[in-house]
């Protein structure tokens, strides 16, 4: 009998993962449960997720969610060899079963259920006990340490380092398909450098006032040119979390977010620090009045780039910023 190839779903078969995708749409969708959420969590990771799929699980789109060549080159190359192909994920179940349909080489999927989280030992031992006479396994992270371990051959994408160093049951080395590599790049594409000259009117105005007198910080437009950049990324970032679904529907996949590149956790740190970082900049730089103005442009940016608008989000971006001028104006023209 072949050896049954099982596939790991996030980060591994995907190039993104569907239950940071989940917690993203229900925190974007009721930012007021994101305790509850973290509570129900730390008591049960299943029971968590069972709930956040019965809230929105329909809105996200298993269809277009991005591949990752290398596996299904794998999986294809399993399938040639007449063998079997399960995926098995600590995404919620029927998740993992509506990806399963999209998939024609996939013979069966398993994946988190009311009462059990498919991750790391207990993925290990639902696998042993399912697959007696021995599996191969894909994986991609720390939590597939345990199964590479009880399985016959390993395959890995994108792992952890001291991969190398990990055994599979039969004592081979885990097979490497890409090493893992800095998401830098991603994360500047992901922050639009393009658009950081959005803020110029604004900057305009704090060099004349500057020039005229009026502003007697030499270091102004330069602090205020730091900070309008770090809005205008963080601006960018909030707008391809918002619309991840959306752009993949779209073809817009040369964003890192959509195309699975930048990972959402990455993404929402990164938002969150260039958020602090221009709060800071604006609290202990700045003249005061520049945070009332900052946290304006933050939610008329953040408003208006959600409506259903027949224009490039980068143009209502440049209209929220071109907003924060006007506070600006008597400043430049000493009133």
């Amino acid at each position: 009998m072949t050896r049954p190839l099982i596939l790991d779903v996030d980060g591994t078969l995907l190039k993104s993962d569907l239950t940071h995708e989940m917690i993203l749409e229900a925190i974007k969708r009721d930012p007021l449960k994101t305790v509850h959420y973290a509570r129900l969590g730390a008591r049960s990771k299943p029971a968590m997720k069972q709930e956040m799929v019965a809230r929105i699980g329909q809105v996200l789109d298993t269809d277009v969610v991005p591949l990752e060549p290398k596996i299904v080159a794998l999986a294809e190359q399993a399938i040639a060899d007449g063998r079997d192909v399960y995926l098995c994920s600590g995404t919620e179940e029927s998740l993992v079963k509506r990806l399963a349909e999209r998939l024609d080489f996939v013979t069966d999927a398993f994946g988190t259920s009311p009462t059990y989280n498919m991750t790391s030992e207990n993925k290990a031992s639902f696998l042993r006990e399912r697959f007696p006479d021995g599996f191969d396994y894909a994986g991609n992270s720390t939590q597939d340490f345990a199964v590479w371990e009880v399985a016959q051959s390993g395959y890995a994408i994108r792992p952890p380092k001291r991969t190398a160093k990990t055994r599979t049951a039969a004592g081979e080395d885990v097979v490497i398909l890409e090493d893992r590599t800095s998401t830098f790049g991603a994360l500047l594409e992901g922050m639009r450098p393009s658009r950081w000259w959005y803020p110029l009117p604004v900057l305009v105005l704090v060099y004349v006032a500057v020039l005229r007198g009026m502003a007697d910080n030499i270091w102004l437009p330069i602090w205020a040119s730091l900070m309008w950049v770090l809005v205008v990324a963080a601006l960018s970032l909030m707008d391809d979390l918002r619309d991840i679904h959306q752009d993949r529907r779209d073809g817009f996949l040369a964003r890192p977010i959509a195309a699975g590149e930048l990972s959402v956790p990455k993404a929402v740190i990164a938002l969150v620090l260039l958020m602090i970082g221009a709060a800071f900049i604006s609290l202990a730089v700045l003249p005061p009045w520049m945070f009332p103005v900052l946290l304006v442009v933050l939610y008329v940016g953040s408003a208006v780039t959600r409506l259903k608008f027949d224009l490039p989000r980068s143009l209502l971006t440049r209209l929220a910023i071109a907003l924060a001028t006007l506070p600006y104006i008597p400043l430049a023209l000493g009133v």
